[in-house]
């Protein structure tokens, strides 16, 4: 029974370190979207907000915007934690500001956020300084470009309503950012 106690405890964390390790290996490993489903999992009962911001990071760079909300809620104890709890709702707030663009045609021009390297940053901007080119306005599709991509913005209908933001570098290599 005294065996029983004493390997009790041990067991336990070996079994809770899994998913951390799991995380571990495939944040390392830019599988950022296995990472933010892992790390979804922890982050309820997680408090170093270092471990947080790096769940918070692995899911931006999924695109699983609407976990930030959560993350940066708990993230408050240090200045980096703060400065990252802000660019996560910046963010959260960027993707919202998009939609009421692309659906309600809202004029985001007076809003001022801070700025990340995030398409969804880089479209928020390209909306409220009006430098991009409208191609359609029913259903809504806008084109821009910066720092040598370009992009082109658009609902699409027929996935539940999804604002899809396509990039497309100089060497022709395009990527699909979906946010609902």
């Amino acid at each position: 029974m005294k065996i029983l106690l004493v390997l009790l405890p041990l067991l336990w964390s070996m079994l809770h370190a899994t998913p951390y390790m799991e995380f571990s290996k495939a944040y390392k490993a830019q599988n950022y979207e296995k990472a933010c489903q892992i790390g979804k999992q922890l982050f309820t009962h997680e408090r170093d907000e270092k471990f947080l911001s790096l769940i918070g990071h692995a899911c931006l760079q999924a695109d699983y915007i609407d976990t930030l909300a959560m993350i940066q809620s708990r993230l408050r104890r240090s200045q980096s934690a703060r400065e990252n709890a802000v660019i996560f709702s910046a963010i959260v707030l960027q993707k919202r500001l998009i939609y009421q663009f692309m659906y309600d045609h809202t004029n985001i021009s007076s809003f001022t956020l801070p700025i990340s390297d995030h398409p969804l940053s880089h479209t928020f901007v390209a909306i409220r300084n009006g430098q991009y080119t409208l191609r359609s306005q029913i259903p809504k599709v806008i084109t821009f470009q910066q720092g040598g991509i370009h992009y082109k913005v658009y609902i699409d209908r027929h996935k539940r309503g999804r604002v899809i933001i396509e990039t497309k570098d100089a060497n022709h290599h395009t990527t699909i950012h979906r946010y609902l």
